[in-house]
């Protein structure tokens, strides 16, 4: 039995048995390390480990993975890719099995689904980055940090396009700039299926990005800090589609972003649960404000 740490909690895990439910080819087992070839994709020459003994037991390593969600993690994360399950769900069945005495009985969900191919997705017409949005100035967007979001609008409405990483096109979201009106692109791909801004670190590739409810918050963190680049998923709870874009973002760090009241935490928890062991993570501190926007705007 190894000690790990699970949602802050100290387990004791035995980790060669939880291994050993699994077939590994090209398997060399020693007191400290397993090292095999990946499970993860096709592999002729072992280039994955897992620690198995001292401060890093259960964290692994693939030094040829072709997916950065399933390049490296702590136990938790290993197990969650090998049984198809969510992050959250993984540590709590440990949690469960190891002896931790709040968990509930869980009744485990089946295999997540694999991400759509992107010919699934409705890709719109392009469109032209819209004139620079007075309104979006107003709330502290500038117009730089427009053009790099491609967003703009006009008297009446502020246009925020949704892209696919690869920047094509998937939806639009209207604002109106008089009343808390929005409205979406008919017929395109849904919100839920995708990440707002998530062109933006692709193509800008930062260290630190911070996931946020709403796309204004997103740009905010442009502006709060130096570097600053922001994500938003269009509400406070995350899909399992939208889990796998953040899961695959070629960032070292996350900053939980939600906002300051019980839906945000709520997110902010679902964030960590799930994207934990694949990050480092910090909490933003908004000083007491609602959220990114408002912070930015009283500082």
């Amino acid at each position: 039995m190894q000690t790990i740490k699970i949602n802050d909690q100290t387990v004791n895990v035995d980790i060669v048995a939880e291994l050993a439910d699994y077939d590994w080819y090209n398997a060399r087992w020693t007191d400290a390390k397993l090292i095999a070839a990946s499970p993860f994709r096709v592999d002729s020459h072992p280039s994955f480990f897992v620690n198995l003994e001292g401060d890093y037991a259960g964290v692994w390593g693939d030094s040829g993975a072709l997916d950065t969600a399933k390049e490296k993690g702590n136990f938790v994360s290993l197990l969650a890719n090998l049984r198809g399950w969510t992050y959250g769900m993984t540590a709590d069945w440990l949690l469960e099995k190891y002896g931790f005495p709040d968990v509930e009985k869980l009744k485990l969900s089946p295999r997540l689904k694999q991400l759509e191919p992107l010919d699934s997705l409705v890709i719109l017409s392009d469109m032209t980055t819209p004139d620079t949005s007075a309104y979006l100035e107003s709330r502290g967007i500038t117009a730089d940090i427009q053009r790099l979001y491609g967003v703009g609008g006009d008297e009446e409405k502020a246009v925020m396009p949704w892209r696919t990483k690869d920047g094509l096109l998937a939806n639009i979201k209207y604002r109106r700039v008089d009343r808390k009106d929005f409205w979406f692109e008919g017929g395109a791909t849904p919100i839920d299926e995708l990440v707002f801004g998530l062109d933006v670190v692709y193509r800008e590739r930062p260290i630190t990005v911070a996931i946020n409810e709403a796309e204004i918050d997103a740009m905010s963190w442009c502006a709060i800090e130096k570097g600053g680049i922001g994500v938003a998923v269009g509400g406070s709870s995350l899909s399992d589609a939208q889990r796998e874009l953040l899961l695959r973002m070629p960032v070292e760090e996350i900053i939980l972003a939600g906002d300051n009241d019980d839906k945000g935490a709520k997110l902010n928890q679902q964030l960590k649960m799930e994207l934990g062991g694949h990050f480092k993570i910090r909490y933003a501190d908004y000083k007491g404000e609602k959220d990114a926007n408002n912070f930015l705007n009283v500082n």
